[in-house]
């Protein structure tokens, strides 16, 4: 029998399992987007109108990150246009796995709110979460590789610098 502080345990592992797999879209969506958008309008921190907080959501601040990176990078036209999709499968892929994990919440308050828990409910939710995990690290590795195939020597060296940089 599974007992509170163990699922409890349990869950932290897969939630930073999943932070890991999308710590990189992440870092280039907030650090360098927060960076040039409060540089620009002079905000003091985040949060000003011209953060994004207001409309526009994730898909519009990683749209902003990925512009800026190949900014900083200094894409040509044609590796652009083989960046552009890999980025967006990205966004897609990351958007499907939060959406997965967020579809458990309820489950797991379920078995949170009963008087035993439920290990075979808690299996089943565990598989769900492997399962969106699997998935996204397979779709992320392989738009990474797409973006590491169109980068010259030069510009995977500046890519890394400011991975490097954020972290």
């Amino acid at each position: 029998m599974l007992t509170l502080s163990t699922c409890m345990s349990m869950f932290l592992v897969i939630g930073l399992a999943a932070l890991c797999a999308f710590s990189l879209l992440s870092i280039l969506r907030f650090a360098f987007w927060r960076r040039r958008a409060c540089a620009r309008s002079g905000a003091r921190g985040c949060g000003g109108g011209s953060c994004g907080r207001r409309g526009g959501g994730w898909g519009r601040r990683s749209g902003l990150a990925a512009e800026m990176f190949k900014r900083r990078l200094g894409v040509r036209a044609e590796q652009q246009a083989l960046i552009d999709p890999a980025f967006l499968d990205m966004q897609a892929t990351l958007q499907a796995f939060r959406e997965a994990i967020a579809a458990t919440k309820a489950p797991v308050a379920d078995l949170l709110r009963a008087e035993t828990v439920d290990e075979t409910a808690l299996a089943a939710i565990f598989a769900v979460h492997d399962e969106a995990l699997a998935r996204a690290r397979r779709e992320l590795v392989s738009a990474v590789k797409q973006v590491h195939a169109v980068l010259d020597g030069d510009q995977r060296k500046k890519a890394a610098d400011l991975l490097a940089s954020v972290a």
